[in-house]
């Protein structure tokens, strides 16, 4: 978050939460992107690109940046994704999960990577459908108009839609769903 906010422009991804998700629909794509296709997308347009005081600066956030898509990609291929939400505690001490960076930030890597376009439209409206609900002003419209049942329904099928996504555009990873879930690379 220090680096992000730190060198942050208006285009620029500004938090883990939302940076998390991108990486996330980067290891989704059924595209290899090398990083240095992704990379300069975290901050927007050629003229975002930070100007780093020290290159260590630089290696160390980018290091960390390839660790959080490592174990992203990881996840997916172990078909357990465990993204990075935020959290908001209210003055009673009720905390709150918030999903809707991540999201933003997957739809952030969907346009990027184009995977609005990897499957029958069907399929892909259905995967989608939980993230462009939490990910974009559009769907916050539609969430704001739901009741809480519905809310907690989409908020509890985005992880498992994301897990599908990855797993339609690499049938190399199977899981098993007897319980174990070892997945089988081929």
């Amino acid at each position: 978050d220090y680096h992000l906010q730190k060198h942050a422009t208006e285009r620029s991804i500004i938090s883990v939460s939302e940076l998390d998700g991108f990486v996330s629909a980067i290891g989704c794509s059924k595209d290899v992107l090398a990083p240095s296709d992704w990379l300069p997308a975290i901050w927007g347009a050629p003229e975002d690109q930070p100007k780093w005081p020290i290159s260590d600066e630089e290696d160390e956030f980018y290091g960390l940046v390839m660790l959080l898509h490592l174990e992203a990609v990881d996840g997916l291929i172990n078909g357990n994704l465990n993204p990075v939400y935020l959290e908001h505690e209210d003055p009673k001490g009720q905390v709150t999960i918030i999903v809707e960076d991540w999201c933003a930030g997957f739809m952030r890597g969907a346009r990027l990577t184009g995977l609005s376009h990897t499957g029958s439209r069907e399929f892909i409206d259905e995967v989608m459908a939980s993230v462009r609900l939490f990910g974009t002003p559009a769907g916050w419209q539609k969430l704001d108009a739901m009741s809480d049942a519905e809310v907690q329904f989409w908020r509890e099928s985005l992880e498992p839609s994301i897990v599908r996504l990855a797993q339609h555009n690499h049938p190399e990873i199977q899981i098993d769903s007897s319980g174990d879930s070892t997945p089988i690379l081929h």
